[in-house]
């Protein structure tokens, strides 16, 4: 009886190396961009929390029979955040609102501080904003809140803080309560 050694060929292993390499390619993208994924799904789910405090605030407001423009709103958080007119997170200290109908750069700091409470580091936007250790540059379009122009931004750039790149932003209008989440660029301002 004649035993037979059996074992692989030389282009066997060659097909099997050349397998594990395209699945290598193919893979290898996948686990190097978790990181990336793990920014996005973070500062989406920060803004998600600042949407839901928005809403919480303005149902607080309704829910307390008041109208209008109001100061220091006790039924949401520790009760110093200003309303706009029309009921929603404004600013702790707007008394230079014109009555809650206009908006500063200063109060869409104090209402991500008010309705969230998290470790962010805010700065507003200016060209050293763009610095490693800043996490969220805020500021404010259009100053006027019965326009739809009238809105705060908070750019999460703690992932990419190169000035003009791409970050994923919050649009926060306090005229409307209205908060979108976009990709934008930040270029700075001098």
């Amino acid at each position: 009886m004649k035993v037979l050694a059996k074992g692989f060929t030389l282009i066997e292993l060659v097909v099997v190396i050349i397998v594990l390499g395209i699945l290598a390619v193919i893979a290898a993208p996948k686990f190097i961009n978790l990181s990336q994924d793990a920014h996005d799904a973070t500062i989406k789910s920060a803004f998600g929390s600042f949407s839901s405090g928005v809403k919480l605030y303005h149902s607080c407001w309704l829910a307390s029979g008041k109208s209008g423009y109001q100061l220091d709103l006790a039924c949401y958080g520790d009760g110093t955040l200003d309303s706009s007119v029309t009921g929603y997170p404004l600013g702790i200290d707007t008394s230079q609102s014109d009555n809650g109908t206009k908006l500063q750069g200063a109060y869409c700091k104090e209402v991500w501080q008010g309705l969230l409470d998290n470790d962010y580091n805010l700065v507003s936007e200016s060209d050293e904003a763009f610095a490693k250790g800043n996490d969220i540059v805020y500021w404010y379009r259009g100053g006027d809140l019965s326009l739809p122009n009238g809105y705060c931004y908070y750019n999460y750039i703690a992932d990419n803080p190169v000035k003009g790149s791409e970050n994923w932003q919050l649009q926060y209008h306090p005229g409307s309560g209205e908060t979108e989440i976009v990709r934008s660029i930040l270029g700075g301002s001098s």
